[in-house]
């Protein structure tokens, strides 16, 4: 049975970082799929890397749910939210190992996220699920996950899972180090 590790919160520091942006340009991830007041969904958000850009992005009428597992990782997205001016932009939200929480979304959000993280799920069913319901018809959500120790058929399971909650791919945006798949509700 495989091992899933959670990025340890204190990781959050050393991951958000000037390099990162270099590498992983919210600009150019998000960017060309958020408009002004959209609902957006940052599952396992940290401590706010997209998140934070998401919430500049969308202006003052659009929300952030951002979801994490670990109280430290939103406690700290919510310090730097304040100090940027973002916090009424961000909704964060504390998921359970087994539930992301989303059940109350039903058909809300406009595009979705999930950076670096649907490889520490165990249940990616359950998760890919949910996000798909909180989906609006039309909606994009944006996979990446890490290229380095993610074997290819794994990231194959995961589009399968996308496809059984009635996702499908729509592209692979580019992205330093990872393997991606755009997908849109159908």
């Amino acid at each position: 049975m495989p091992q899933f590790d959670v990025c340890p919160w204190w990781m959050g520091y050393l991951i958000d970082n000037h390099v990162r942006r270099l590498i992983h340009d919210p600009a150019l991830i998000v960017g060309p799929h958020l408009r002004p007041g959209a609902t957006c969904l940052d599952v396992g958000c940290g401590m706010g890397f997209f998140s934070l850009a998401m919430a500049r992005m969308v202006g003052e009428n659009g929300v952030v749910h951002a979801v994490d597992l670990q109280s430290r990782m939103l406690s700290a997205l919510m310090r730097r939210a304040r100090r940027r001016g973002l916090d009424e932009r961000i909704q964060p939200r504390q998921c359970a190992k087994d539930d992301p929480g989303l059940a109350d979304l039903h058909d809300a959000v406009d595009f979705a996220l999930a950076c670096w993280m649907i490889h520490e799920v165990p249940e990616r069913h359950g998760l890919i699920g949910q996000i798909a319901r909180a989906m609006r018809p039309g909606a994009a959500f944006l996979i990446l996950e890490p290229k380095g120790h993610l074997p290819a058929g794994d990231f194959e399971k995961t589009l399968a899972i996308a496809e059984e909650a009635g996702l499908r791919q729509v592209g692979e945006p580019p992205a330093r180090l990872s393997r991606t798949a755009l997908l849109a509700k159908k």
